[in-house]
Order: structure tokens, then C-alpha cells, then sequence
């Protein structure tokens, strides 16, 4: 980049030198990735055992049902909420200013009366293409990620480093004061407390708390046969569960994670095994408002044997919002009556 920037003029050998080395390196580093994707899933790879990741997301992704699993969003809230909220305000306003004085400065000016150049926006020329290229990262990455409808902040994290390159590119950036660093420290914090503390914050206390169930403290053993269903949370880290290897391989005790699936797909699952002749116990890990969503007959078949506060699901916040704030800041652990299940309908025979 600096040895081409150094060049009076573009030409065909600059262009080839520019992008002869990023080329190689991004191909050599995508086939890598591709080899370790198809041997990881498959245990081996051949032209029918291909995985390409990014291909896979964007087949996910483009199907509007997949998405709705995970919540369905206006597509302007990444732009509005979302980005403003992972840059903090401090920083996006320095980086609105850097990008103000991107297209508004000129170059090429020369005196009046005299041969030269026309005027052009700096952000169109070769003096800025550094800076101009952070810009074009920023807006163009924003854009993509707004097409679709399931719309995360986490989605928009790696543009922070183009966006902290722009601001400290700018003279203005050093003219901060106390105010910034001020708003810096508060948005951060407030931050780590949203996504750190209440964002699907039950989920890990809540294995904890099953491990409690499932295992008398005296004994370390078992009573019987548990089920654990998790609904409409965050996957669960199944290790911290600290589940014996004899009872995972034996099914004494499965976790099943149902993550954004229907209503419908969620009794299925509380179901599944009534055929066996001995029932295992049921728990239902689920937001309160994931339980309404299963009707009110189904309700009465879901005994709350514990909650886990505070737990807010950000995909799911107007539901979260109508169910009330100690419900809705709240992860329940149901203990589920399958025989009640099975006399509901559509499951009454």
C-alpha cells in the first residue's frame, strides 16, 4: 500500500504488485479454513464433503424461517440502535466528524489564474485512499448486515477497528476532553453490565442449579432418569452441567437444546420420550414469556420449581416487556408433567 501510494500514477504492474500478495494470502488462508471445516465435520474431505462457512451462513440467512427462530428486527436497527450503541457515542461522533471532513476537504486546489486540476472530494482521491478505505469498510459492512432481518450488535463489533483508525486520523480526536473520556468510561460500563450481567444471563446460573436437582449433594448420585430441555435461551455450555460420562453415554440424563424453536417443535420435544416405558423427569429451562407463548392449557401442566434472576433475552424484549418486569427479567425452571401433556390437545388420543 505505501509503495503504491508513493507512485506518481496507478498502472497495471502497480495494480498487479498491490494485490499479488493480499490475493495469495487470502486464498491460502481460505483453503486452509475450508480443509479444517470439512475434516471437522466430516472426518474427511472430498468434492461432496466441502464446507464453506460463509456459503453455509448466507443459505441459513437468507431464509426468512430460520432467522425467525432467532427473532425477526427492523432492518434500520443496526444503523440506529445497534452501531451507535457498540461505538458509544463518544466515539461515533468523532467518527461522523472524520467522515465530514472526508468528503467536504479538497484536493488538487491550485491558485487562481493558473493550469492545474480540478477540485475533487478527498475521499475520491489517491491522497486519502487509507482513510477512504476505513470509510468504505464501515458503510458498506453496516449495509450488508442490514439486509437481513435478525439484526445483533455483536454482528457489528469487528467495525470498530475501521472506526477507531478513522477517528484517530482525524486532527479533531485530539482536541477530546474530559467529556469523552467521560462518556467513554459510562457507555462501556452500562455495556458491560447489558451484555455481561442481564443478556441471557441465567442460563449458566441456571445449570448450576440443575446440577442440584439431578444430584443428591449427600450421595453424588442420581435418583432417576432426568430430561432437560432448554427453550428460546442461548445454548447452554452442557460441561458446566458437570453430568457424569456414564450417564451421558447410559441417556440416563440428556440435555436437549431446542434454541428458537416453534411452540409446536417444543412440545414434540417435551414428548419425545412418553413411549419409553419408564418416564424420565422433565425440566423446562424457558423465559416466562417463551411459556405463554404455549397456550394456557399447556401452562397448567408446568410447575415452577425455581427462577434464576435477573435474565433478559434482547431478541425478545416486547415479549419481555407485556410479561411484566419480574417475570420478564427472569429464566424459569419448570418441572413439566408429561402425563398433562399428553391430555392436551392436539395430544389428547
Amino acid at each position: 500500500m505505501k509503495w503504491s501510494l508513493r507512485q506518481s500514477r496507478f498502472s497495471l504492474d502497480a495494480l498487479a504488485r498491490l494485490l499479488s500478495l493480499p490475493l495469495l494470502v487470502t486464498s491460502t488462508t481460505t483453503l486452509g479454513f475450508v480443509y479444517v471445516d470439512s475434516v471437522y465435520f466430516h472426518g474427511f474431505m472430498r468434492p461432496s464433503t466441502v464446507e464453506i462457512t460463509p456459503l453455509n451462513f448466507l443459505r441459513y440467512n437468507l431464509l426468512p424461517s430460520n432467522l425467525a427462530e432467532h427473532g425477526l428486527h427492523p432492518r434500520w436497527l443496526h444503523l440506529v440502535v445497534n452501531l451507535p450503541m457498540i461505538a458509544t457515542p463518544g466515539l461515533l461522533f468523532y467518527v461522523l466528524w472524520a467522515e465530514f471532513d472526508l468528503f467536504t476537504s479538497r484536493t488538487g486546489e491550485v491558485p487562481k489564474g493558473k493550469p492545474g486540476p480540478q477540485s475533487i472530494p478527498c475521499f475520491l482521491s489517491r491522497c486519502s485512499l487509507p482513510h477512504s478505505a476505513y470509510y468504505w469498510v464501515r458503510w458498506s459492512a453496516t449495509s450488508l448486515l442490514s439486509i437481513q432481518p435478525h439484526q445483533e450488535p455483536r454482528f457489528l463489533t469487528p467495525l470498530l477497528v475501521p472506526m477507531i483508525a478513522i477517528a484517530v486520523n482525524n486532527a479533531r480526536i485530539t482536541q477530546a476532553r474530559k467529556s469523552f473520556l467521560i462518556s467513554w468510561i459510562t457507555a462501556n460500563a452500562a455495556l458491560a453490565v447489558l451484555f455481561g450481567v442481564l443478556h441471557q444471563g441465567g442460563v449458566v446460573p441456571s445449570l448450576f442449579r440443575i446440577h442440584d436437582i439431578v444430584y443428591n449433594d449427600a450421595r453424588g448420585i442420581h435418583t432417576h432418569d432426568f430430561q432437560i430441555v432448554y427453550w428460546k435461551t442461548y445454548m447452554p455450555p452442557r460441561h458446566l452441567l458437570a453430568i457424569r460420562q456414564e450417564d451421558v453415554d447410559s441417556r440416563k440424563i440428556s440435555v436437549q437444546d431446542l434454541s428458537g424453536a416453534s411452540p409446536d417443535m417444543a412440545l414434540d420435544a417435551l414428548l419425545i420420550f412418553t413411549a419409553f416405558p419408564k418416564l424420565p423427569s422433565t425440566l423446562l429451562v424457558a423465559p416466562f414469556h417463551a411459556v405463554q407463548e404455549l397456550g394456557e392449557q399447556v401452562a397448567e401442566c408446568l410447575m415452577e420449581r425455581d427462577r434464576v434472576f435477573p435474565h433478559l433475552d434482547l431478541d425478545h424484549i416486547g415479549e419481555s416487556v407485556q410479561t411484566g418486569w419480574k417475570d420478564g427479567l427472569s429464566l424459569g425452571i419448570f418441572d413439566v408433567d408429561v402425563e398433562c401433556l399428553r391430555k392436551t390437545p392436539p395430544y389428547e388420543p
